[in-house]
């Protein structure tokens, strides 16, 4: 019993003075999700409608350092929305982001700053819609070894649905996101 507690012991020690990988040209990949409740207000037809609903989406991305602490990489999104009052959606994408850390590359606790724009598509019963936006995140990411990371995000993104034969819409959205980054060394 005194062996296995000193083990594990062994284990957080390690885990808590490892270096992280966020150095020139080590690869980064993973993802987040957030899970959200929302309410949307719109003029149609020169009523106002108010709808509400709950979606959920998920990013996976990878990316290459290409200098210490500065990644950039190619993101992936998958989104559904259950509206209470409408059909419901499902959206795509993929588009360019870039990532900065704050602090120095062997923290344990960093912080970093991203910025990416998605080009995709939205489906929602019959119709489909292209898209395109852009979003800024940032948040602390806390580093269980030198190369696995968890992340907690503030994000903010701005998408603009160009529906067939009708006008465009702007959705903004802030949310709180969960990520999960595994740092992989050249």
């Amino acid at each position: 019993m005194k062996t296995l507690k000193s083990i594990c012991i062994a284990l957080v020690l390690f885990s808590i003075t490892s270096n992280a990988q966020i150095t020139k040209g080590n690869w980064m990949v993973g993802g987040n999700g957030n899970l959200s409740s929302y309410e949307t207000k719109y003029k149609n037809n020169g009523n106002d409608v108010t709808n509400k609903g709950i979606g959920i989406n998920i990013s996976p991305n990878v990316g290459y350092f290409f200098a210490n602490k500065f990644v950039a990489g190619t993101s992936f999104s998958i989104g559904y929305t259950k509206p209470k009052d409408s059909d419901n959606s499902l959206a795509y994408g993929v588009g360019p982001f870039v990532r900065y850390y704050f602090l120095k590359e062997d923290k344990r606790i960093n912080f970093f700053a991203q910025a990416n724009y998605v080009f995709g598509e939205t489906k929602s019963g019959s119709n489909k819609s292209e898209s395109n936006g852009y979003g800024f995140k940032a948040g602390p990411v806390i580093f269980f070894n030198n190369s696995v990371g968890l992340e907690i995000t503030l994000d903010y993104n701005s998408s603009k649905l160009i529906p067939n034969g009708s006008a465009s819409s702007t959705y903004n959205n802030i949310q709180i996101g969960l990520g999960f980054q595994i740092h992989l060394e050249k």
